[in-house]
């Protein structure tokens, strides 16, 4: 799993995939800037390379993907997007992104201590940083980080 947070201006993730029933971890890209718009993704790992994938075509519904692991799966896909208004979240089984109406969200394993952190009013890299403490085995440190306007 992982995690990945936003808020109105920033989009950030750990870089930690787990393969758990091998016993070994290593870092990926997470998140991407592409198109004038922020991507995140969480889940399967091959699922967040073609979800992270198809974001950089543009999210044509023609090009949409085959899944690999099962809607309503632990590992399902979900993706985090950040535009200029505002913070969006897709799932698989969703017609398009939904609008998030908060200036703050995060997903994956560690999102709900990342969004605990925010509530406690943590910074946004303070915030994935307690998730990367708290959900050690899915998430884990160097820190991906973009900004909107960069």
């Amino acid at each position: 799993m992982t995690t990945v947070a936003s808020n109105r201006t920033t989009m950030i993730s750990d870089s930690r995939v787990s393969i758990s029933e091998k016993g070994f971890a290593y870092p990926a890209v997470k998140i991407i800037k592409t198109k004038g718009i922020l991507v995140g993704a969480s889940g399967d790992g091959g699922d967040c390379t073609r979800f992270l994938n198809w974001a950089k075509e543009g999210f044509k519904e023609k090009d949409q993907p085959k899944w690999k692991t099962p809607q309503y799966s632990e590992d399902e896909i979900v993706g985090l997007i950040l535009k200029d208004d505002g913070i969006y979240i897709w799932t698989q089984g969703g017609p398009e992104a939904e609008r998030i109406e908060a200036d703050f969200f995060a997903i994956g394993s560690g999102g709900k201590a990342a969004r605990a952190a925010n509530l406690m009013g943590a910074d946004i890299e303070t915030c994935v940083k307690v998730a990367c403490e708290v959900d050690n085995v899915f998430s884990g440190l160097p820190l991906q980080i973009l900004n909107l306007k960069d």
